[in-house]
């Protein structure tokens, strides 16, 4: 008997310590602020960027020139070009050959071998492409399928379609010399 009377007030102590803890959030919430506070310091502050270190503005970093209407899109000759014909060729942005893509990276292949100037760097069958230097710029030229033919585009560094410059003139001579 004297062991249940010797665990009946511990267990009771027990208890009102519990009771006590889990109440005395609210004597401890009370003692160390409030939550306007908290939501006042400083440190939930909106991050603020010194003026010097803004983006700069590209408002004006890239301008598109007018095309004029009547300037003619691409005019490519019919035949081999000579080398004086070579630099007047204007340049176009793709074509495309009445072939299957395997033949016609094959014949693209042999194409980019004979034009004046071009030097193929690696070849990627897989992916039906080649990497063109020519006038010191870089391209890929690749043949892609399209309606049962082949499409034959120039693309840039950044993979995509290159448009103008000396790209556009390689296309124009690897047409005239695929017919």
């Amino acid at each position: 008997m004297t062991a249940t009377l010797s665990f009946r007030p511990l267990m009771v102590a027990t208890l009102a310590v519990a009771v006590l803890a889990s109440s005395g959030c609210s004597w401890v919430r009370s003692k160390w602020g409030n939550e306007a506070e908290y939501q006042a310091s400083r440190q939930n502050q909106p991050l603020e960027v010194p003026p010097g270190l803004d983006v700069p503005s590209t408002a004006g970093a890239i301008t598109i020139p007018a095309a004029s209407p009547s300037a003619p899109r691409a005019a490519v000759a019919t035949g081999v070009p000579s080398a004086t014909e070579a630099q007047t060729v204007a340049g176009i942005d793709a074509f495309t050959l009445a072939d299957s893509v395997a033949s016609s990276w094959r014949r693209i292949g042999i194409a980019l071998g004979k034009i004046e100037g071009a030097s193929i760097g690696e070849r990627a069958q897989l992916l039906n492409s080649y990497e063109v230097s020519y006038k010191g710029v870089t391209v890929l030229v690749r043949a892609e399928a399209a309606d049962g033919q082949t499409r034959v585009v120039a693309l840039g560094p950044d993979g995509q379609p290159v448009r103008s410059g000396v790209a556009t003139e390689l296309l124009a001579l690897l047409k005239a010399r695929l017919g």
